[in-house]
């Protein structure tokens, strides 16, 4: 048999060097486009801080998360850039893509890694350049995906990017510790802390998917390392499962906790956890599938149209994805020993899939949830590819690879061009996603902006062919009727008759803030502040919003906003004393204090500052923020004013 190529390893660090060019220069473009999605949302705490003065300071802006833990380090690394926000994405872009290739690095030198220990473990002897190959081809494919292009150029998805770092650090630290046989027990054990218990910490305050680095480890030692792992002193092995098993533990805990409390709740999405868990097989299925046949369409940020599975044969390709499931898990489980490669591909990618595609209540689809999950997919591809041995084997895997890696180069260089202009990018998703709402009314929002309102009109009517029950959709057309001056009293019933029954949609709820300033502004007579406060209140007796804590707690802050308007002080606390019971925010009982002390109700003002129930406020805003203190400082300046 004709020995593998080879490849000098003097001249690896060149090659992977084009491999991190190439990557640039296909991102580049992309680099010079807008904010998209959920960026300006996540980001606007970067507005509402103009100074950091201190230690409160930081942690306000922190804590504006809501969410324990808050992600505070990608936090803390948007706020680095605060003086670009909004103004100019690009700096946050290139910081992304610095990220991602370096991350692009780890990766090769995870490979690199593997590649060698997979030759101690009495495998195939392959020469050093082979490891090398292997860890160039991995990169190579991982970097160039077009997968990976949402969470580059998704400027909050440095969150996923952070996150995958600091992973990848911890498994190389791991691993220099279970390879690391010539070194002292004290120091493999320095290592192997670092690797699964420091970077699993700052992987998870990054996002919370980096608790599944002590997973990944997992994987490794069952397939790749398994007869280092068994070689480890008894004390590394005792520490090996006291950082990797109450990780698991805690992750399974946190899944079966999350299934139980989504069960028979569907008020916050279109799908109950059942139909969730049935559709989320056929969403793996089609990620793996654009990632193995890349499409030359634009990938990118709105499936909020795939087909929700309602049972086994609605849509019956959901019981062959679910067959196809079980089955990757049993192959994988039963090929560890004798197929190492295999079930680390297929293991890796499964866990981690777990929180994102499982019993957390998340929407059904994105493509950045494949960022770290397929970097074990593309490293066990590569490494099982070099240890081929039959010519002809090699060569057909040498032209796939080759063809495969040139289609990814170009669906990830058309996607990225388009990413470049906002309004070539709205078009393009409202052509590749005519059944996503989301694609449909970015459209209608950049039309608006150009200053075609009959366009956009048209755009949402057409979407409304395809969901007559949506809410947000109706709500669109709605104001653009009125700034047309075509709005009808008829429209309004009808909107209000879907109002009564409508599906949850995060959209419904938001654009009453839109429709309330619109109404203020007098622009058309069916449209006027009382016709508004009807229609938010139809709202608000709908179970889907008036249950919901968000939802609820946003409509009733709109409402005080009406009674503001309309001088009705009482109202105007009583909505704002609704908005903290259905969703405590610190700053409602200091609203409620300033409107008071303007009436020159300074008593009642200081007492609601003092009978605030703080103990209500989300979990890291009390261990962020002490606004007791802050609420006893702004009754001492109403008591001085007193």
């Amino acid at each position: 048999m004709r020995p593998a190529p080879q490849i000098r390893f003097r001249h690896t660090w060149p090659w992977l060097a084009v491999v991190l060019t190439i990557c640039t220069l296909i991102y580049w473009p992309s680099l010079r486009g807008p904010f998209l999605f959920d960026d300006s949302p996540n980001l606007s705490a970067l507005t509402s801080i103009e100074h950091l003065s201190s230690w409160r300071d930081l942690g306000i802006y922190l804590s504006q998360a809501r969410d324990f833990p808050g992600r505070p380090l990608s936090m803390l690394s948007f706020l680095l850039q605060r003086s670009d926000w909004p103004q100019s994405p690009l700096p946050f872009k290139l910081v992304n893509l610095g990220i991602h290739l370096a991350c692009g690095c780890l990766v090769f030198l995870l490979t690199r890694r593997l590649s060698q220990a997979l030759r101690q473990n009495n495998r195939p002897v392959e020469s050093i350049s082979q490891h090398d190959l292997a860890a160039l081809l991995a990169t190579a494919a991982w970097l160039l995906n077009p997968m990976a292009l949402s969470g580059v150029v998704l400027v909050i998805q440095r969150m996923t990017l952070l996150m995958a770092l600091f992973v990848l650090l911890g498994l190389l630290a791991y691993l220099h510790c279970v390879l690391g046989k010539n070194l002292p027990a004290h120091r493999r054990a320095v290592w192997m802390f670092t690797g699964l218990g420091l970077c699993t910490a700052l992987s998870f305050l990054c996002k919370e998917n980096g608790i599944l680095l002590p997973l990944y480890a997992l994987v490794l030692d069952a397939t790749v390392l398994r007869t280092q792992v068994a070689q480890l002193p008894r004390t590394l092995q005792w520490l090996r499962r006291l950082l990797i098993w109450p990780a698991i533990l805690f992750v399974l805990a946190y899944l079966i906790n999350a299934g139980f409390a989504a069960w028979g709740q569907h008020y916050s999405r279109n799908f109950t956890l059942g139909e969730r868990l049935l559709t989320e097989p056929r969403v793996l299925a089609s990620y793996l599938g654009n990632t193995l046949l890349p499409q030359f369409g634009v990938y990118g940020l709105y499936h909020d149209n795939f087909t929700v599975s309602h049972d086994l044969m609605s849509p019956a390709s959901t019981a062959l994805c679910v067959i196809a499931l079980v089955v990757a898990l049993v192959a994988g489980l039963a090929s560890i020993k004798r197929r190492p490669l295999l079930a680390m591909g297929i293991l890796w990618y499964l866990a981690g899939q777990l929180i994102e595609s499982s019993t957390v209540m998340l929407e059904l689809y994105f493509e950045h949830r494949n960022y770290v999950p397929l970097i074990g997919v593309m490293v066990a591809i590569s490494m099982g590819m070099v240890r081929l041995q039959a010519p002809a084997q090699r060569k057909l895997a040498q032209l796939t690879y080759g063809t495969w890696l040139v289609a990814c180069c170009l669906a990830t260089a058309l996607s990225a061009r388009v990413y470049a202009s906002e309004n070539l990018l709205a078009t393009a998703w409202a052509q590749a996603q005519p059944d996503s709402i989301r694609a449909q009314t970015y459209l209608a929002e950049r039309l608006v902006k150009s200053g075609h309102l009959d366009q956009s009109l048209h755009t949402i009517e057409a979407a409304q062919v395809h969901h007559p029950d949506n809410p947000g959709l109706a709500e669109n057309r709605i104001y653009l009727r009125c700034r047309m001056g075509t709005l009808a009293p008829k429209d309004m019933d009808e909107l209000d008759q879907l109002l009564r029954t409508a599906p949850f949609d995060r959209a419904a709820f938001e654009n009453m803030e839109l429709l309330r300033k619109l109404a203020a502004s007098k622009q058309c007579p069916a449209l006027n502040d009382s016709r508004w406060r009807d229609s938010v209140d139809i709202l608000l007796g709908n179970a889907a919003y008036g249950d919901n804590p968000v939802s609820s707690g946003f409509l009733h802050y709109q409402k005080h906003f009406w009674a503001v308007q309309r001088g009705d002080l009482g109202m105007a606390m009583s909505e704002l004393d609704a908005t903290y019971q259905a969703d405590p925010d610190a700053n409602i009982p200091r609203i409620q204090a300033k409107y008071l002390v303007s009436a020159g109700l300074r008593t009642q003002a200081i007492d609601v500052l003092r009978d605030t129930d703080t103990s209500r406020l989300p979990l890291l805003r009390r261990l962020l923020v002490d606004d007791k203190a802050i609420n006893q400082e702004a009754i001492a300046a109403i008591a001085h004013m007193k």
